[in-house]
């Protein structure tokens, strides 16, 4: 009996099982249910709790529970994410208003599709100064070093397993890195003051998948303000849904709680009425339908890669974890063809 086969005797199936997919199934006509129970539900978050002007940038007391799920082991991260910039954060395969097709490329090239797309709508320019906030294994910074000669760029993040990627891989003197120009804070992004930042000196301000961890996005938006120069330009990246979701507010209180505990999914029109501190400029929705295949090759991936990951890294309580996170986000993005529940884009401007 070969260890998938090991697995699906307890109850764990395996990409592409007839089981999963079924399972997958419900998961979706219950999402699909739910899209079209708010649809076109406008109210504000406050209307169910939730308010996105007051409080601590984010939760204080889920903060640390939040970065565990980033924490987990290292090597389950290299098994499923891309292998040049572990990007785990949707890639971009074309789909949006007028292309609903997806593109037949691959996962790296996904990712790389995607950091165009966010260099384009945020105008970054070779010589300028970036923030990378919530910069994950550090996919992007490394993506804009290698593109651009002159840029530099300053990368904050909480967690243990992501900077430690960062020091040992990414400024390791043997690869093609350039330390000069990159610095690395492990940090909580709170209290910008805090952070040994020179205010008013940085051009552009980018979070990729960060916004969710946020509940207080009008102090965001201050302490934002304080690191950007006049005229300079934030972008925001993060999973968005269309309608007003109340369930899907706080993680608590749906399935994602037991994955990211603190977090938040905001409704498209949230962080645009975010207009005191910095300038909303624009907002683009991006379709479903690209993270879906997102999470469908990580969750390929993850399998092929079972053999060594369990038992020496994954406990089978972890595997089955982790099977039915890949299975559960899916079914989120895929209904109504992405067009319920995406990823949004938020430029502002100081």
């Amino acid at each position: 009996m070969n260890i998938t086969q090991q697995l699906a005797s307890c109850g764990i199936h395996g990409y592409g099982s007839a089981e999963l997919k079924v399972f997958e199934k419900h998961l979706e006509r219950y999402f699909d249910r739910e899209y079209k129970r708010w649809k076109d539900n406008q109210n504000f978050a406050e209307d169910y709790g939730l308010n996105s002007f007051e409080g601590d940038i984010s939760k204080k007391e889920t903060r640390p529970i939040s970065v565990s799920h980033y924490d987990e082991e290292y090597q389950v991260y290299r098994a499923f994410l891309d292998r040049e910039y572990l990007a785990y954060t949707m890639g971009y395969f074309g789909v949006d208003q007028a292309q609903h097709q997806l593109e037949d490329i691959s996962l790296e090239q996904a990712q790389i599709n995607k950091y165009k797309l966010l260099i384009e709508r945020a105008d970054i320019q070779d010589g300028q100064s970036i923030v990378d906030l919530g910069c994950g294994f550090g996919g992007l910074s490394k993506y804009l070093l290698e593109t651009y000669p002159n840029i530099t760029v300053t990368a904050i993040n909480p967690s243990d397993v992501q900077t430690k990627h960062i020091r040992n891989e990414l400024m390791n003197p043997e690869n093609n890195f350039d330390r000069s120009r990159f610095r690395l804070i492990q940090a909580y992004f709170n209290e910008v003051e805090s952070l040994d930042i020179e205010a008013g000196s940085f051009d552009r301000v980018i979070s990729v998948g960060f916004l969710e961890h946020v509940s207080n996005i009008d102090l965001l938006q201050k302490n934002l303000s304080l690191l950007l120069k006049p005229g300079g330009l934030s972008l925001h990246h993060c999973i968005v849904s269309i309608d007003v979701l109340p369930a899907f507010l706080n993680a608590e209180d749906s399935l994602m709680g037991e994955y990211y505990p603190g977090a938040h999914i905001w409704p498209f029109s949230e962080p645009q009425r975010h207009n005191t501190h910095l300038t909303f400029k624009k907002s683009w929705f991006v379709n479903g339908m690209n993270y879906w295949k997102t999470l469908d090759e990580w969750h390929k991936r993850f399998w092929d890669s079972i053999d060594r990951l369990y038992p020496q890294y994954l406990s089978i309580e972890e595997v089955e974890s982790w099977n039915k996170y890949f299975s559960l986000c899916k079914a989120m993005f895929i209904p109504n063809n992405g067009e319920s529940y995406g990823n949004g884009h938020f430029l502002y401007q100081k």
